[in-house]
């Protein structure tokens, strides 16, 4: 049995901002996952790291695709965040507040490192010179025991306490409920990579942790498409 309830304008609009910010989710996980990694892969493929020189005498630009899909990404879910926080009822508030400031801080954090792969260190693999060898080894994302990883499992951490914390505002139909579990569980599996960066760093461009990449990967697609769905479903003014 369905029963239609009053979706105000003002909210029709919010859960529009959320179905644009979900469909941008699920984009940028498709442009900076598979697509951007099959492309690189068969164009110009970094080889596993050896050293800066290395790393600078195989860059090409096409490398800088996965992190400009990543910024799709991280635009996405910052709007998304906004648009949960935005419907949230008033009991849900200060946890979705909450999580609007980690999704910033996590938005800061990837930004950044994602500027320092697109503009930074492709200048200074164009010019190597061995003083920039050290500087390459600590931002480059091909050293798995950089600085970088450090920056991104941490941030992608800090988002996943987000998505822990918005979880509630999806409730009531067993789509809403569906949501809700993709939001939690997206908080300790994000949580955990980032803790076993500081026991094992490097282990993101192992077997596992590349195992491990694509199953969150999927993940988080799943989570855009319910959120998106959930949106939807709620424009409609339907609720099950």
């Amino acid at each position: 049995m369905q029963a239609t309830t009053t979706v105000s304008p003002s909210a029709k609009s919010e859960l529009r901002a959320g179905s644009y910010s979900a469909a941008g989710t699920l984009l940028g996980v498709l442009l900076s996952g598979p697509v951007a990694v099959a492309l690189v892969g068969m164009t110009h493929p970094q080889p596993p790291w050896q050293s800066a020189e290395v790393f600078a005498r195989s860059y090409h630009p096409i490398q800088i695709v996965p992190y400009l899909g990543g910024i799709v990404l991280v635009v996405a879910l910052v709007g998304l965040s906004a648009s949960v926080h935005a419907m949230a009822r008033d009991e849900h508030k200060v946890r979705t507040q909450i999580a609007l400031v980690l999704t910033g801080v996590f938005a800061t954090l990837i930004f950044f490192n994602y500027v320092v792969q697109t503009t930074f260190l492709p200048d200074l693999a164009r010019s190597y010179e061995d003083r920039s060898a050290s500087v390459i080894a600590a931002f480059s994302m091909a050293n798995p025991k950089s600085l970088a990883w450090g920056i991104e499992m941490w941030g992608w951490g800090l988002l996943g306490v987000a998505t822990w914390l918005l979880a509630p505002v999806f409730h009531g139909s067993r789509l809403e409920r569906a949501t809700a579990l993709a939001f939690i569980l997206n908080g300790p599996i994000s949580i955990v990579g980032a803790i076993w960066t500081v026991v094992s760093p490097g282990w993101v461009l192992t077997s596992t942790g590349l195992f491990a990449f694509a199953l969150w990967n999927t993940l988080l697609a799943l989570m855009a498409a319910l959120a998106l769905a959930a949106f939807r479903s709620r424009r409609r003014g339907w609720s099950k």
